[in-house]
């Protein structure tokens, strides 16, 4: 035998040896830990998942995100209610852009309530094309047209109390910060935008009507969900400008032949009425509405976007479900000053894939399209 097959004999043999025990070993590793997750979920004890992960967003450009998805009991005697969750995430992206968000859903007294509680921290440069889709349209993205940098802190936080079954009534607290500046030289000439500070502090308080028959909150497989709230921004508690806010929201999910099949759909709409700054206009941007627009491209006081999701878990080959799935979306948005002026439609569509890092509790990685815009999003939990 020559040298070189000596050589490449014992390589190979090397590898081999080397390579199926580092297998071994991770297999163990993960069989271990998932075995020490469902001793948790079933003692009702926390767990914490972390995962970190690139992405891309037609706004921010080329991001690293890393988040935690972190689940929990009140009670551990409490069988009725759900885990409670955290899912946060952060990240800072190729253009210098900061965020941190994290959506805390707590379930109480065996669901007779819950708090629910938002916080969203970004530092970034944003866009600002204009307000109604005549003066978008007739705008283009650059440094002189539509660039300014957005600093905006803000909690949304929801008392929500059961009165029936599945019927929820709530109170909302809104404060925000926002500070604005870098604006390019259109926009400082824009007669909306003119009318409104740099920074500005606000504050809203509102209300809700609720009604969930969601078998998971945060991945539901069948239910409906229809939520009615309004919040009213008012100096009398703080807020720099007053405007009222109107938001309907209705879901609808359907398991189709098996479970981790699941037909979801969403409409949605927000209606503003006052003094409402450029950061505060409505819009159906964003990794939780239609995936694939720039944030803040479209704006206007009024806005609607409906979307059609198919979801579908894998199955492994004994036929139990796995943890790796995907989905396909198509969805529609649309602006407009008031509800009758939401008569021109944008399109939107995308695929996914999801990762179960939890008992029904996936990470989701999103490629949406909208009509001249396109990103790649990484978020905990299904977009809705």
């Amino acid at each position: 035998m020559t040298s070189y097959k000596i050589l490449l004999t014992s390589t190979l043999v090397l590898l081999i040896s080397t390579t199926l025990p580092a297998q071994s070993k991770l297999s163990t590793f993960f069989a271990k830990r998932e075995a020490q997750k469902q001793q948790a979920f079933d003692e009702g004890k926390p767990w914490l998942s972390p995962i970190i992960a690139p992405a891309y967003t037609a706004d921010a450009g080329f991001l690293v995100s890393g988040g935690m998805l972190y689940s929990f009991r009140l009670n551990k005697n409490d069988s009725i209610s759900q885990r409670s969750s955290l899912p946060a995430t952060i990240f800072y992206s190729s253009k210098g852009n900061f965020g941190i968000r994290a959506f805390l859903k707590t379930f109480w007294l065996e669901d007779k309530l819950r708090i629910n509680t938002e916080l969203t921290i970004r530092d970034k440069d944003n866009n600002y094309y204009g307000k109604g889709f005549d003066q978008i349209d007739n705008n283009y993205q650059s440094d002189s047209t539509t660039l300014y940098h957005e600093t905006n802190s803000s909690v949304h936080i929801e008392l929500i109390y059961k009165i029936k079954p599945s019927v929820f009534v709530g109170l909302l607290i809104n404060p925000a910060y926002v500070n604005t500046k870098n604006f390019a030289p259109l926009i400082e000439s824009d007669p909306y935008k003119s009318q409104f500070d740099d920074s500005y502090f606000l504050s809203g308080i509102g209300a809700q009507l609720t009604y969930d028959s969601r078998d998971l909150v945060v991945n539901a497989w069948r239910g409906m969900y229809f939520n009615l709230a309004t919040s009213f921004y008012d100096g009398l508690w703080g807020s720099e400008y007053e405007f009222r806010e109107l938001q309907f929201d209705s879901r609808y999910y359907r398991t189709i032949s098996r479970p981790g099949n699941v037909l979801a759909f969403r409409f949605y709409t927000r209606a503003t009425y006052g003094d409402v700054p450029i950061t505060e206009l409505s819009d159906f941007s964003g990794g939780k509405n239609l995936r694939g627009y720039l944030m803040g491209h479209y704006r206007d006081k009024t806005t609607a976007f409906m979307v059609t999701e198919w979801r579908r878990m894998f199955l492994k080959s004994n036929g139990k479900l796995s943890k790796s799935g995907m989905v396909l979306w198509l969805g529609s948005g649309s602006i407009g000053d008031n509800v009758a002026d939401l008569t021109k439609w944008v399109p939107n569509g995308g695929v996914g894939y999801r990762f179960e890092l939890q008992p029904r509790m996936n990470v989701c990685i999103d490629f949406g399209m909208g009509k001249d815009s396109q990103g790649v999003y990484f978020n905990f939990n299904e977009a809705f």
